[in-house]
């Protein structure tokens, strides 16, 4: 499932959507999916919805009064919960099919998931007109079995982020922020082996190390599969040569100290932070922390395999609707306002800067002052780029969460210098058995 085949799929699906292929519509109240005798109104009703997400409530509040300016007669309930309880809390409030929440926050690559268990109103039809307002990623990743079942309210993508300093002590040249000069990670491998050896404690670090979310394009660059295939993708396919080939690289970046390990997630941004680190590949989020930086710092696009494609990771939330919503004409207003009005009504105010779904959202997205300076303008350039061409969606299956968890510890098991091979055969032999639940 490469990027052709994947954007591919989301400009078919979005043409049976703008067409009404498919017999059934907009679901709610009773669960089913076939009942599509409802639509978003012209005019606003008068109701209360029940919103759940992960986002603070007095962060998200601002958005709410955005929306109500705009919608006065639609009053939003907004509940949060962390985001790692976000998961076991929609299970219990769905299972219990009350309505409560009409709206919730949705991670996008267990969408599929959630609409097949049945915790999702198909709102292919209502939302048929829409489909060309998103970029084909985030479009694509809500949708389901030929179905939309989500609209994206925000997007990411990866950059290569570089210390000036550390790179010129190194001698090699600063890298292009130029698409057409991408580099290589070959390129970016030898870089990172220079630095190391004229002082930089780290020649590359990953922001979000051992997560599939980054990794995944690594062995989709060499032409591996997005790690399942069928159907259903629901046959593991992360044993193929250029798998294999990926994690061996990847290992040996420990093994060869370019890499640190025992730097989680959390904590990549402080490490890169400190100055001690040549390149880092991270997401956007990381530019208005480099505001305060110590040192300068420059942004390139992110790298691919020599001869391979370029695939760069994306995906962030979505809004879906609970099947069970009795609500679903005003739950519908508030996800377009969120999603498509202004851009995107939750990017355009929400104070932390989320990187719109859409092309005009992402005009808004840019003038933010993170993009003032010189390396900002560049960044925007580059985010602009490749989240309408090179974003590829992570893997679309009903047994995403147990992929995501299963090859996360082959990755850390690599990291650490067990063998690539035996590393992701045992991770298949893993999926196999995990995912038997959905065939």
């Amino acid at each position: 499932m490469n990027r052709r085949h994947v954007l591919a799929a989301a400009s078919g699906i979005a043409a049976l959507a703008l067409v009404g292929a498919c017999s059934s519509g907009g679901s709610g109240g009773s669960g089913d999916s076939g009942d599509a005798d409802w639509s978003i109104p012209d005019t606003d009703p008068t109701a209360t919805i029940q919103v759940l997400g992960h986002q603070d409530a007095d962060g998200i509040q601002e958005v709410i009064d955005a929306f109500n300016e705009d919608h006065p007669t639609i009053t939003v309930e907004y509940e949060s919960v962390p985001f790692d309880q976000l998961n076991s809390v929609l299970d219990a409030r769905i299972g219990n099919q009350d309505g409560n929440p009409d709206v919730f926050w949705a991670d996008q690559p267990r969408i599929p998931a959630l609409a097949a268990r049945g915790y999702m109103t198909d709102i292919t039809d209502q939302f048929a007109a829409d489909t060309g307002v998103w970029d084909p990623a985030p479009l694509a990743s809500g949708q389901y079995d030929g179905r939309m079942w989500a609209v994206p309210i925000a997007n990411s993508t990866q950059l290569l982020y570089y210390n000036v300093e550390l790179v010129e002590a190194a001698g090699d040249p600063l890298p292009s922020a130029a698409i057409e000069d991408r580099m290589t990670w070959e390129e970016v491998t030898e870089r990172a082996a220079n630095a190391v050896e004229a002082g930089a404690t780290n020649g590359l670090l990953f922001g979000q190390v051992n997560r599939y979310y980054q990794l995944q394009p690594l062995p989709m660059s060499l032409g591996g599969s997005a790690g399942g295939t069928g159907d259903d993708l629901l046959t593991p396919d992360v044993t193929s040569e250029p798998w294999v080939q990926a994690m061996e690289w990847y290992g040996e970046l420990f093994a060869e100290g370019l890499s640190p390990l025992g730097v989680t997630p959390e904590q990549s941004d402080a490490e890169f932070l400190t100055g001690n680190t040549a390149y880092m590949v991270q997401g956007p989020w990381l530019l208005p922390k480099l505001t305060d930086a110590e040192f300068e710092w420059g942004v390139a696009p992110h790298p691919y395999f020599e001869g391979g494609e370029v695939v760069t990771p994306t995906g962030s939330w979505s809004l879906a609707m609970s099947a069970f919503s009795d609500e679903r004409e005003a739950a519908a207003i508030f996800m377009r306002w969120m999603s498509v009005e202004h851009g995107g009504g939750y990017a355009a105010n929400y104070a932390s800067p989320e990187l719109p779904a859409s092309p005009e959202g992402k005009e808004q997205y840019f003038q933010r002052d993170v993009f003032d300076s010189d390396a900002g303008r560049l960044a925007a350039e580059i985010i602009d780029f490749e989240t309408s061409n090179t974003a590829v969606p992570r893997l679309q299956t009903v047994g995403f969460v147990e992929f995501e968890e299963i090859i996360g510890r082959a990755f850390s098991d690599v990291a650490n210098g067990a063998d690539p091979a035996a590393a992701l055969e045992s991770a298949s032999s893993e999926l196999e058995t995990a995912w038997a639940q959905y065939r």
